[in-house]
């Protein structure tokens, strides 16, 4: 857009002496990116022995390319007996794999470091324990789904730190009485109420009362 409005005011100073043909070789250059053609409409007049250039921004070519061509994925695959089910299914399923590796290396979910491990057999033993961490977790987040679809690991996570359960010790009654205590939990929003009753922490905290 800068290159065609500082053409434009060039050919419009007094004494320009730009040519037809030159001046749609530069358009047409300049144009030769993907989509930029449509994207931009252009018009080239002469008036009086000049030349004039008029252009704008085309809001119909631009929805038309959001519309067919942009936020479009590729997928090539080698299995040719796979349906177009299969290869999407399968896409998605890397994709959650990709983003337990990222939550380990992160940090966010389950760290894998610390490790203080030094030998083989020690770093396969904290690499499965690590595992078994996570699949843990992916059954809690599918679990978690049926009471909050769409809900994200990250969303999930941050509604079960909230909910929280505190132990009240209370002064004893007289020298020789019981030490009194009293079970309070933090209050919850409808999410974490309906996140705690299909993950069974109602029953837990019930079952330590």
């Amino acid at each position: 857009m800068q290159s065609m409005r500082r053409l434009s005011q060039d050919l419009a100073k007094p004494g320009s002496r730009l040519k037809e043909t030159s001046i749609r070789k530069k358009i047409q250059r300049w144009l030769s990116p993907p989509f930029l053609e449509d994207l931009i409409q252009w018009r080239l007049e002469s008036e009086h022995e000049r030349w004039h250039l008029q252009f704008d921004f085309n809001g119909a070519g631009f929805q038309k390319i959001l519309t067919h061509r942009l936020g479009r994925t590729m997928l090539v695959t080698p299995h040719l007996d796979w349906t177009a089910e299969q290869v999407v299914a399968a896409y998605s399923g890397q994709q959650r794999i990709e983003q337990v590796f990222r939550g380990l290396k992160d940090g966010d979910w389950l760290g894998w470091g610390p490790m203080y491990h030094w030998t083989d057999s020690k770093i396969l033993v904290h690499a499965f324990y690590c595992m078994v961490g996570v699949s843990l977790l992916q059954y809690m987040y599918k679990q978690a789904q049926t009471a909050w679809p769409g809900l994200s690991m990250e969303q999930m996570l941050d509604e079960l730190r909230q909910i929280e359960q505190f132990v009240l010790l209370y002064p004893t009654q007289g020298d020789k009485g019981p030490q009194r205590a009293a079970i309070v939990h933090s209050k919850q929003t409808f999410p974490q109420q309906q996140l705690a009753k299909v993950l069974g922490l109602d029953e837990l905290a019930r079952s330590k009362t």
